[in-house]
């Protein structure tokens, strides 16, 4: 059966190819095609919004030839949730493992239930072979050109590229679409650009995402919702969070009716800044302009906040989807498990963690490693080993990610044999530590002030061919302070004035820091007042580091005046910063004050 081409982009001739979809098949959100016998399940790029959440049960229709690109789209780009059906498992005889004081239960699937791949035409299947095997760009376009002209071509190349999506094989996207763009055989519509411009997002080029953005014009292509959604992730994936925001309110100015697409986006956006109230009047204004939130739009703000601290309202959002019969993903409750352990309440995060199993989702990676960090934050480095074991038991291979939070678990409680272990076992596992994983098990010595294994660990990075950065000299500082070795922070701190690794706030922090936990006041404050002459803003661990220093000594009216100089700095203060708020109290009526100022600040 031949496969209709995108809707979006024109014929091989020009004419704008007709992919008109009846009222019924365009309410479906999902559609399937039988190709070759086997099913080739597609996505379509379309302008189209999914639905929102407004019943718990949802008809699926049959799938009609409309496209064959998008077979790799990620929620945030359909505005879906993604198909979670390898997630939820039939069970023949469920085998559970009890684990972590009696609660959660892992039930271990029956093998095979993977997805299988879709499957090319002939044309298409030459057509990849001989892609793969051009060595620079342009060996990619002379292969381009030498295919012959015709709807048979046109199908076979948009069915290399939802193959190259698949594959997450941008810079092989970018290729084809610049070559439709010259315009030698066939004749550029907005979905190419809009395509182009989703691959150099994902590429990280978000330069050249925008440039083709306004390449449009040229075309005599106008922009469509699309255009800006894709551009506007271009701009959060490569960290230009500011330029996201300038577009959404460029299109809100320019006549463009922000869906549920776009709303979710930008809604991410505000979540990579931290701006969680901006994020949650967003949320509300969405819903009064009548763009009702889908499942990924509660789970985007469930991450929000979980990420500034607040499982509470992630909490009662979380119920409040129930409440809309919008039915919450896998990922929603991974994201709600991750609020949690931010918190280190792995208790509540076990709930969740039995609640999405007694639901039928099968725990992913991801979710046990939300479980794992929940055991390592509340300090219970043995659970976070069980949850560990449990995981592989289950047939869920553990990522760089599992390795790096048990090693954090045990480092945080001071087992560094333990946390040595868990770093050997990852490289015999196959797995290339990564910086973090060597800052990780060198904080695991700074924090017990074994200094030779953090000296030797350091030469031996240094030895690997990695070059010493600051993060790891602010380790050694914590190493030598810790162990009262003041004299040597001190000079390490000299000597990297002079090199490349520079002082950064948490150097400055870990200075501060480790002079009050031994009780020199005067210096605390000397390297507090020399944040500014360094060209350092002092954030909330330096506020309440220093505040540490009087707070030892019970001075609470020195607290409270250091407190409020830090509020007024518009600096939010933290829990550490409450918590030793707090410990400098010597009645129950300045801590009944404390308490007044801590409410009035949230």
């Amino acid at each position: 059966m031949a496969m209709a081409a995108l809707s979006c982009i024109r014929s091989p001739l020009g004419s704008d190819r007709t992919t008109g979809l009846n009222e019924k098949s365009s309410r479906s959100s999902d559609r399937n095609e039988e190709k070759g016998g086997r099913r080739l399940e597609i996505v379509a790029f379309s302008e189209r919004n999914p639905k929102p959440c407004v019943t718990p049960l949802r008809s699926w229709g049959s799938r009609s030839a409309f496209a064959i690109v998008q077979a790799a789209l990620k929620p945030e780009e359909t505005g879906s949730e993604p198909s979670r059906v390898s997630s939820r498992v039939s069970y023949k005889s469920p085998r559970r493992v009890a684990i972590r004081r009696g609660k959660g239960w892992v039930n271990m699937p029956e093998p095979g239930s993977e997805q299988a791949p879709p499957v090319l035409s002939p044309g298409a299947t030459d057509l990849m072979r001989t892609l793969m095997t051009q060595r620079s760009p342009q060996d990619v376009w002379n292969a381009l050109d030498a295919l012959p002209r015709g709807i048979d071509t046109w199908e076979d190349v948009m069915e290399t590229v939802a193959e190259l999506r698949r594959k997450r094989n941008w810079q092989s996207v970018i290729l084809v679409f610049e070559w439709i763009l010259q315009g030698s055989m066939f004749k550029p519509d907005v979905g190419c650009f809009n395509m182009l411009m989703d691959a150099y997002g994902k590429n990280k080029q978000w330069t050249e995402a925008e440039k083709t953005f306004y390449l449009m014009k040229k075309f005599q292509c106008v922009p469509t919702v699309t255009s800006f959604n894709v551009l506007m992730a271009a701009y959060s994936r490569g960290g230009r969070l500011d330029k996201a925001e300038d577009l959404f309110h460029e299109m809100k100015d320019t006549n463009y009716t922000p869906g549920l697409v776009t709303y979710n986006t930008y809604l991410e956006v505000l979540g990579k800044s931290g701006s969680w109230q901006q994020a949650e009047d967003v949320f509300q204004d969405m819903q009064k302009r009548g763009v009702l939130p889908a499942v990924n739009t509660f789970t985007i703000m469930i991450n929000i906040y979980g990420k500034a601290y607040y499982p509470d309202k992630a909490e009662h959002l979380f119920q409040s989807m129930r409440k809309a019969l919008c039915p919450p993903s896998l990922y929603t409750y991974t994201a709600l498990i991750n609020a949690h352990a931010r918190e280190g309440n792995c208790v509540r995060a076990e709930e969740i963690f039995a609640e999405l199993q007694a639901m039928g989702f099968k725990p992913d990676v991801y979710t046990y490693n939300a479980l794992l960090e929940a055991y390592s934050r509340g300090g219970h480095p043995a659970g976070a080993k069980e949850v560990f074991e449990t995981m592989t038991q289950a047939g869920v291979r553990a990522d760089y990610v599992s390795y790096n939070i048990l090693i954090d678990a045990f480092g945080r409680a001071g087992l560094t044999t333990e946390a040595q272990a868990v770093y050997k076992s990852m490289k015999e596992a196959g797995f290339k530590p990564t910086m973090k994983s060597h800052m990780l098990l060198l904080s695991s010595y700074a924090k017990v002030g074994r200094v030779t294994d953090a000296e030797n660990f350091v030469r031996e990075i240094e030895n690997s061919g990695v070059e010493p950065d600051t993060f790891m000299f602010n380790s050694l500082l914590s190493a030598y302070g810790n162990s009262g070795r003041m004299d040597k922070m001190e000079s390490l701190y000299e000597s990297m004035e002079g090199s490349a690794a520079k002082p950064d706030i948490s150097t400055l922090n870990t200075l501060i820091s480790v002079y009050t936990q031994a009780g020199y006041i005067e210096k605390a404050e000397e390297g507090f007042n020399s944040l500014e002459s360094k060209g350092l803003t002092p954030d909330a661990m330096s506020w309440t580091s220093l505040m540490g220093a009087y707070a030892k000594r019970k001075l609470y009216r020195k607290c409270v005046s250091i407190y409020q100089k830090m509020v007024a700095a518009g600096c939010i203060p933290d829990r550490a910063t409450a918590k030793v708020l707090l410990s400098s109290c010597r009645s129950p009526e300045q801590v009944k004050e404390v308490i007044n100022m801590i409410e009035t600040q949230r």
